[in-house]
């Protein structure tokens, strides 16, 4: 008994850990959500977080990361209570998704993200880019909010695209650095075209003027998504509304794109711990993005 006590301490406190680590927004906001749905906020954020290592995990190998991207997506198919994988994340999030109805094809959706940045996807223009922010971050939104009020999905996936876009844009241009230096560039090819740069230019991290303006657009993009997220949120029931709270650092992400000198081809952009912990506890506490 004592050792079952042991190992189920040691799975939580591993899905715990990689929520933190990786998810450190969702990770925040999860603790302030009501107890009986902050295991399976836990478990989704750890689990976001582990897909979005894969690609950076395996160096130059896609197949190898495919391999380990295969492996979640198995793990994800429904199985009765008893059956584990003995990973802590997936395991937890197998639990939460019986625990609250999630459904599969949007848990797949996080993994096909990865698969796409695995295999080196073009994003070839502004629908292709929303496509693939609805997949690695709306779609947590959108999970997170069904954990926290059931039976209102058509209001949270409205408000989840909103906020992928929003939040999603803010990351994406956050690690913008880390990502060229790995080789990805996830621009729209279009814009990339429009701005009279080329893909290996803004790999080597060279810019000048266009790629400046190019991402000016983008923080202004991501700044008029926030708002329509924030109208969408408003609209919710309250107690779906911790899920949205990572909403509350997308101003302070973009104020740190803006610092003078910044150069975000060649760095990656960072707030403070303890900003990150203010602004979500405020926005928690007042009720409002």
């Amino acid at each position: 008994m004592a050792d079952s006590a042991s190992s189920e301490t040691a799975a939580s406190d591993a899905v715990v850990a990689a929520a933190r680590a990786g998810e450190p927004d969702r990770y925040l906001a999860a603790l302030l959500a009501p107890p009986e749905a902050r295991a399976g906020l836990l478990a989704l954020a750890a689990f976001a977080s582990e897909v979005a290592r894969v690609p950076y995990i395996v160096g130059g190998e896609p197949a190898i990361g495919e391999i380990r991207l295969q492996w979640w997506r198995d793990a994800l198919q429904p199985a009765d209570d008893i059956a584990r994988t003995g990973n802590p994340v997936a395991d937890a999030l197998r639990a939460a998704a019986r625990r609250h109805d999630l459904p599969h094809a949007l848990l797949a959706e996080i993994v096909e993200a990865r698969s796409l940045e695995l295999a080196g996807e073009v994003v070839a223009d502004d629908a292709a880019l929303q496509t693939y922010l609805w997949k690695s971050e709306g779609v947590v939104f959108a999970l997170g909010g069904r954990i926290l009020a059931p039976g209102s999905s058509a209001n949270i996936d409205a408000a989840a695209a909103a906020s992928g876009q929003a939040y999603g844009l803010s990351r994406l241009l956050l690690g913008l650095g880390h990502a060229l230096s790995h080789g990805r560039l996830p621009l729209p090819q279009s814009r990339i075209d429009a701005a009279g740069v080329t893909r290996a230019e803004l790999l080597a991290g060279e810019g000048g003027p266009s790629v400046t303006g190019l991402l000016a657009d983008l923080r202004d993009e991501a700044r008029e998504s926030l708002v329509a997220s924030r109208q969408h949120v408003a609209n919710l029931p309250r107690e779906a509304r911790a899920a949205f709270l990572p909403l509350a650092l997308v101003e302070s992400y973009l104020r740190a794109l803006e610092r003078p000198g910044r150069d975000l081809l060649r760095g990656v952009a960072e707030i403070a711990p303890l900003t990150r912990v203010v602004k979500i506890a405020m926005a928690h506490w007042l009720g409002r993005i």
